[in-house]
């Protein structure tokens, strides 16, 4: 979760100030990671800026990450065992992958290293990818849904077909050998989706591959099974598709107001606020946040500050020294300890639901804790990714990558720890194979049985 509430006005002072190197102004160095240090390095990176983007990842994590206990790991363990192999790889993708798996050590889902590409698209709001979304369910690879922009889409792929091979190879087999092989992460759940992203680099891979041989571009082979048993084969090719966030709502059939929050990207902020107005009359709002994997800090508790007439701690956030973050000599705080939204005349009065799954994470964790442990919503669906912890911007690395560290960990009101567990449902409804192949929303319906029975 991106943590800091950043004025715009006071911008261009405050960088020519960081560029001074003034701590005592940014001591958490918010302003100063955000100044470009110059052009990143193109091409193969060299023995000497493999090594000093190391070095840059132990010392930030080691200096500056919110726990000073470093999670009970041993940093300098985790230096040993991941250095040699990052330095010995034989591709700058490796280099970048060894390097993001010292960073797992912390089984902290937030603090990554993102190679130069990964950077790129992300800036972009792109993912290089085939598209497709797969859950391990009642012992089969399923999938969840398909981008319609992808591939695999046009070659007639659906929710709730079974994924059976990959490169002809049972695709259980190759999955389990992923999922062993993935980086630490903070729960069971927000390792998920480890396997998911080998399978887009295996697409990714023969695609380059193809290039660098000159050669026909192939793409992966996959084998499926349809609903009816039947078998689908297709040859895919992983496409860079938008990632661009979106905010929709509407009036349901049952009366109750309904709101779809992708991501929580500030440039959303001002619709998702208008969208509670607008639906304000209702007696009763669902918040979908399935999927959401968070953003912005300052924009989560902008939501959950439109569901309360006066001013309402939510939680307390921590970080290593025991100080809030701020900038200015202390004169600006961008993080307190205390968390608290300051409440609206013009709050929405009705009864709440936030719809999760364990692709939640992040802003999306903290809007449904705030809201679950003040008593002001319930929670319907799955366990979230249980990966509440929030960096305050990116720090770029020697040779183009960037570094996300953990800087400010959260509880709920009532001191609960989210990250490493997860938003628990009040209303739990686990995905089924039945409910995907017959389009079936039993969260959404759980849900709403819900508002309704306690809206009489």
């Amino acid at each position: 979760m991106r943590g800091a509430r950043r004025a715009a006005s006071l911008a261009a002072v405050v960088a020519a100030i960081a560029l001074s190197g003034c701590a005592s102004f940014d001591p958490h160095n918010v302003i100063g990671r955000h100044v470009q240090a110059g052009p990143a390095a193109e091409g193969a990176t060299t023995p000497a800026v493999r090594q000093a983007a190391i070095d840059a990842v132990w010392n930030t994590v080691n200096d500056r990450y919110y726990r000073a206990d470093l999670n009970g790991v041993d940093w300098k363990a985790a230096r040993n065992k991941w250095q040699p192999r990052a330095l010995a790889a034989s591709s700058d993708d490796e280099f970048w992958e060894q390097l993001d798996q010292m960073a797992g050590e912390l089984a902290d889902s937030h603090t990554r290293v993102e190679s130069p590409k990964q950077v790129a698209r992300r800036k972009a709001f792109q993912a290089f990818s085939l598209g497709l979304n797969v859950r391990l369910i009642d012992g089969a690879l399923v999938v969840l849904n398909v981008h319609p922009e992808s591939d695999a889409y046009w070659a007639g792929v659906r929710a709730g077909m079974k994924l059976t091979r990959i490169a002809g190879r049972d695709a259980l087999a190759q999955w389990q050998d992923w999922q062993q092989a993935a980086r630490r992460y903070s729960t069971v759940q927000a390792g998920w989706r480890a396997p998911l992203r080998k399978l887009n680099e295996a697409a990714a891979a023969l695609i380059e591959k193809a290039k660098s041989e000159r050669t026909t571009e192939q793409g992966l082979a996959l084998d499926f099974e349809r609903v009816d048993g039947s078998a689908l084969a297709a040859t895919l090719k992983p496409r860079t598709l938008s990632t661009r966030a979106q905010v929709t709502h509407r009036t349901l059939p049952s009366g109750i107001g309904y709101i779809r929050l992708t991501a929580f990207t500030e440039s959303l902020r001002a619709g998702l606020l208008d969208a509670v107005t607008a639906l304000k009359d209702t007696p009763a709002l669902i918040i979908d946040l399935r999927g959401n994997g968070g953003g912005s800090a300052a924009m989560a508790e902008a939501l959950v500050g439109s569901f309360f007439k006066q001013k309402t701690v939510i939680g307390r956030a921590a970080t290593r020294t025991g100080q809030p973050v701020t900038v200015a000599f202390g004169a600006i705080k961008l993080i307190t300890l205390e968390r608290d939204v300051p409440g609206r005349a013009d709050a929405y009065a009705g009864k709440v639901a936030v719809l999760m799954d364990s692709d939640s994470a992040s802003a999306s964790e903290a809007t449904a804790g705030a809201l679950q442990s003040t008593g002001r919503a319930i929670v319907a669906g799955e366990t979230s990714c249980g990966c509440l912890l929030a960096y305050l911007g990116y720090a770029g690395l020697p040779g183009g990558g960037e570094l996300a560290y953990s800087e400010i960990g959260f509880t709920t009101i009532k001191g609960e720890r989210i990250e490493g567990k997860g938003v628990v449902p009040d209303i739990a409804v686990e995905r089924t194979l039945a409910d995907l192949r017959t389009q079936r929303d039993r969260t959404l319906e759980a849900a709403q049985t819900a508002l309704l029975a306690t809206a009489k």
